[in-house]
């Protein structure tokens, strides 16, 4: 059987994510949208920061680097914290999508419009003050994620339909909203 995860980034199209997914499901950062989960990345030290000053609390542990992680005992949060990122590729996504390809067969990328546009602006920016980015800031991120599709895995970034796709690989396919079936126990809940 194959194993599979889907990241779910912050950028303006995470809302082509279903809720659901037959496989695991890895949020980024402070979640915002309210759907089945196992997993948090976060690599963002601002991030941290914002969780401990609110107090918040996860249902499902964090992935993070070693230094988040020493961060999150010094302030003795109660969420699980795990520090499995030996490398950080510049944002949560990439980074985990790059741990991910340790044991998963299949990944499935959603709400990262950097890979296919120049749009890097994030949902987070609403929670957590961010300096206006570089205009090049995307090509950066897709620098990054050379090293992630470099592991061979097959990866399945989802956009919006009609979007003018990037060539990354033969193990790099896309997909849309038209192209994605319903859910096989639930039927189509649109």
């Amino acid at each position: 059987m194959i194993k599979k995860v889907a990241i779910v980034g912050n950028g303006p199209s995470r809302n082509l994510y279903p809720g659901w997914f037959l496989g695991d499901v890895c949020l980024n950062n402070v979640p915002q949208i309210d759907v089945k989960y196992d997993y948090t990345s976060i690599v963002d030290r601002r991030c941290f920061e914002y969780i401990h000053k609110n107090e918040l609390q996860f249902p499902k542990p964090i992935l993070t680097t070693n230094e988040l992680w020493e961060l999150s005992k010094k302030w003795k949060w109660k969420t699980e914290v795990q520090p499995v990122y030996e490398l950080k590729l510049m944002n949560s996504a990439t980074t985990a999508a790059y741990y991910f390809a340790q044991t998963y067969d299949e990944i499935w990328l959603y709400g990262c419009n950097a890979l296919w546009s120049d749009d890097v602006s994030s949902h987070q920016d609403e929670l957590i003050y961010r300096h206006p980015r570089r205009k090049d800031l995307y090509q950066q991120w897709r620098t990054k994620w050379e090293q992630v599709w470099k592991t061979g895995k097959k990866f399945v970034i989802v956009c919006p339909t009609d979007t003018q796709t990037v060539e990354y690989g033969v193990n790099v396919k896309w997909d849309s909203p038209s192209g994605i079936t319903a859910h096989p126990l639930l039927g189509n809940q649109g």
